[in-house]
C-alpha cells in the first residue's frame, strides 16, 4: 500500500470515529499529524538531519574505485588498454570525532521531533478545550438571557398592572440588550475557537463537542512535592535533553579540531592492469599533514572549545528556567484545585442569595436591580467554576509537557473525561 493510500485510510478512519465521539482526542490527533503542515515539515526536516549519520560515517569506511582506459593507435602501432581497482582506507582521528559530532546531533534532532509531537498533543488539546470554554460560556450566557427575558415579561406585567415603576422596566430592557450583545460577541468566539480546530485538523467538528465530565476528579498528574517534579523535570525536559547531546557535540568538535594538527593518513591497496605492462598488486601507506597552516588550527580549536563552554552554560540557564517553569505550573495546579473547591462554596452562596433576594423582592423590600446583580453572580460564579475544571487539565499537562512526560496516553486519559 502507498503513503498515499495509507494516509486517505488513516484520515477516513479517524473522520469515522470523531462523527461517533470515540476516541476523540487520539482521532483529532491522527489528524492533525496528517494534515498540519508544521508537523510534516518537522519529519522531513527530522529525516533528512538524520542522514548526516551515514555521512559522517563515509569519512571512516573504506573507499572503492576503479579506472579503465582503452587507446585507440592511430598509426601502425597496437591499440593498448588497462584497468585497475583501488581500495583506500583513511585513517583520520578527525573524522572518528566528527562521527561522535554526528551521532549527538541525531540524537537532538530524535529530542526536537519529540518536542514537535508534545507540542501538537498540547496544541490539539489546548484547541479543543478553548471550544469547550465557549460552549460553555455560549450556554451560560442563552441560560442568563433566557432568565431575564422572563424577568423582563414579568415586569412588564407589573408595569401594566401599575406595581413597578417604568424605570424597573427601562433598567431591566437595557440589561437584556445587553446580553444578547454579549451573546453575539460569544458566538463569535466560539466560531473562532472551533476554527482554530477545524484548521489544525482540516475536518470540520460536530456541532456540540462532548465537555468535560461531572466526574472529572482533577487528578491528571500525581499529586507530588515541587522537588519531585524538579527531579523528573531534570531527567525528563525535552530542552535540557537537546542542550546536553548540543554540549556533547559541541565537545566532540572541539576533539576534532584539537586533532587537526595530526597528519591524515591513509592505507590503499590497488590491483592493476595493462596490455602493456602485464598485471600489477601495490599496497601503499600514504601520510600527509600542514608543517605550518598561519595558526588557523590553533583559531578554530579556541572557537570549538568556547563553543562547548558556551553550551555549558546554557543548560545551566535552562536548567533554572526549566525549574522556574516547573514551580509555575506546580503553583498553578495546587491553586486550581483550591479555586475550584473555593467556586464550589461560592455558587452555593450565590444561589441562596438570589433565592432570598427573590422573595425580599416579592415583599417589596428589594429592587429589580438587586435581583439582576445577584442572578449574574450566580451565572458568573457557574461560569468560573466550569472553566477553573478546564484550567485545571491544561495546567496539568502544562506541568507534565514542561517535564517532558506529555505522550499519545494522556489523550487516552482525557477521552475519559471528555463524554
Amino acid at each position: 500500500m502507498t503513503s498515499s493510500y495509507r494516509l486517505a485510510a488513516l484520515i477516513f478512519a479517524a473522520t469515522s470515529a470523531i462523527s461517533s465521539h470515540a476516541s476523540q482526542f487520539q482521532e483529532l490527533f491522527i489528524l492533525a499529524q496528517a494534515n498540519d503542515p508544521n508537523y510534516l515539515a518537522a519529519q522531513h526536516s527530522r529525516d533528512a538531519a538524520l542522514q548526516i549519520i551515514p555521512q559522517a560515517n563515509s569519512a571512516l569506511m573504506p573507499k572503492v574505485s576503479g579506472s579503465f582506459n582503452q587507446n585507440l593507435a592511430l598509426d601502425n602501432n597496437s591499440d593498448s588498454n588497462s584497468y585497475g581497482v583501488q581500495v583506500s582506507l583513511p585513517l583520520r582521528l578527525d573524522a572518528y570525532y566528527g562521527m561522535k559530532v554526528a551521532e549527538q546531533s541525531a540524537a537532538g534532532t530524535r529530542i526536537s521531533f519529540e518536542k514537535t509531537h508534545q507540542s501538537l498533543i498540547f496544541s490539539v488539546i489546548e484547541r479543543y478545550v478553548a471550544v469547550i470554554k465557549q460552549q460553555h460560556q455560549r450556554s451560560s450566557s442563552m441560560a442568563e438571557v433566557t432568565a431575564i427575558e422572563q424577568r423582563l415579561k414579568q415586569v412588564q406585567q407589573q408595569v401594566e398592572l401599575g406595581i413597578s415603576s417604568n424605570i424597573e422596566l427601562q433598567d431591566i430592557q437595557a440589561n437584556f440588550q445587553q446580553l444578547q450583545v454579549a451573546l453575539l460577541q460569544v458566538q463569535q468566539n466560539l466560531n473562532l475557537a472551533r476554527t482554530d480546530l477545524e484548521n489544525l485538523t482540516n475536518q470540520a467538528l460536530p456541532q456540540q463537542m462532548p465537555a468535560l465530565a461531572s466526574s472529572f476528579n482533577a487528578s491528571l498528574v500525581p499529586i507530588d512535592t515541587l522537588e519531585n517534579w524538579f527531579m523528573l523535570a531534570q531527567k525528563g525536559n525535552l530542552d535540557l535533553a537537546n542542550n546536553s547531546f548540543a554540549t556533547q557535540q559541541a565537545y566532540h568538535r572541539y576533539q576534532a579540531k584539537d586533532v587537526g594538527v595530526y597528519p591524515q593518513a591513509s592505507i590503499t591497496m590497488a590491483q592493476n592492469h595493462s596490455s602493456i605492462n602485464g598485471d600489477s598488486t601495490t599496497l601503499s601507506i600514504s601520510m600527509s599533514g600542514n608543517f605550518y597552516d598561519g595558526g588557523l588550527n590553533n583559531a578554530e580549536t579556541t572557537e570549538a572549545k568556547e563553543t562547548w563552554y558556551a553550551s555549558q552554560q546554557q543548560g545551566q540557564a535552562l536548567l533554572r528556567a526549566t525549574q522556574q517553569q516547573v514551580r509555575r505550573w506546580h503553583q498553578a495546579v495546587d491553586t486550581g484545585r483550591q479555586q475550584i473547591q473555593a467556586l464550589d462554596q461560592l455558587h452555593i452562596s450565590v444561589q441562596a442569595s438570589l433565592a432570598g433576594k427573590n422573595k425580599e423582592y416579592q415583599l417589596g423590600l428589594r429592587g429589580i436591580s438587586d435581583i439582576l446583580d445577584a442572578q449574574k453572580l450566580v451565572f458568573s460564579a457557574q461560569r468560573s467554576w466550569a472553566n477553573a475544571r478546564l484550567d485545571l487539565v491544561l495546567n496539568q499537562l502544562r506541568l507534565k509537557q514542561v517535564s517532558g512526560l506529555l505522550s499519545d496516553d494522556d489523550l487516552t486519559q482525557l477521552d475519559q473525561w471528555f463524554n
